[in-house]
């Protein structure tokens, strides 16, 4: 049973690399209005470290890309004033087969990830109109929850001339979990059209069955390009620890991210 759960737990850390949160940024001008909605596909192109037991994983950007069948995230925002909304969503397929003579192995992952926040500005002189060094600046607090959900499927087969059927023997494991996140948001403004934000959310608690504890860090530069479309580039860093059946895990991604955000 241990080295079943090693096993999954290896798969299953090494597909997160894959996927994950991201924050869109509502960055507004003077003009800022009292609701906006923002649409942001993005991509993570990360490398990422996986220790279980004793066992540990390391791959890169491309190692990890290799395994991916198909993928798509994103991040809606709705903003009222103070008051802010958001939910993050990531859905991929990954998978990989090798065959060896009569014998196959195919391996598939599907995964979903939705994080969904609410948050509320603390200080802003996009809203309140203080005379600051940069054009605009605003320090935001969130309160929500990420719910992981993993479904490994591992089909083992052999063919025979001699066996009338296939041999193959099925094992499929399901893994979810919900991790309360708290955390803080900053956005500046250098001018109308480049902006810089950052944000850092922590969680877990070890409450239930959620991690042990996690944290999510993400600083972007953005690009406005037209005044309802923006151009994102940041660095994405992400961990988190947990125990199951025993085997303690620790997952660590980071790289480089690209987006688009599209505001009404």
């Amino acid at each position: 049973m241990r080295a079943k759960r090693i096993l999954f737990s290896l798969v299953i850390g090494l597909s997160m690399a894959t996927n994950g949160q991201v924050t869109s940024f509502n960055f507004d001008n003077d003009t800022q209005k009292d609701w906006s909605f923002s649409f942001t596909p993005y991509a993570l192109l990360a490398a990422q470290s996986t220790d279980v037991g004793e066992e540990s994983i390391r791959q890169s950007f491309d190692d990890l890309a290799s395994l991916t069948n198909a993928g798509f995230q994103f991040v809606a925002s709705l903003r009222y004033q103070r008051y802010s909304l958001s939910v993050d969503g990531t859905f991929a397929t990954l998978g990989v087969n090798e065959r060896q003579g009569p014998a196959s192995i195919d391996l598939e992952v599907k995964q979903s990830i939705m994080d969904v926040s609410a948050g509320y500005v603390i200080f802003s002189t996009f809203i309140d109109n203080t005379d600051n060094i940069a054009k605009g600046w605003s320090i935001e607090g969130t309160l929500g929850a990420k719910n992981w959900v993993n479904d490994l499927t591992i089909d083992f087969k052999i063919e025979l001339e001699q066996l009338e059927n296939d041999f193959i023997i099925r094992t499929n494991e399901n893994q979810s979990w919900w991790d309360l996140m708290l955390g803080v948001r900053t956005n500046v403004s250098l001018s109308d059209k480049v902006f810089l934000g950052a944000r850092l959310s922590v969680g877990g608690f070890g409450i239930g069955n959620s991690s042990d504890f996690s944290y999510d860090f993400v600083y972007l530069n953005v690009f406005k390009v037209l005044n309802y479309m923006t151009i994102n580039a940041g660095f994405r860093n992400f961990n988190y620890q947990r125990t199951d059946d025993g085997v303690d895990t620790s997952v660590n991604v980071i790289g480089p991210l690209l987006g688009l955000s599209f505001f009404i």
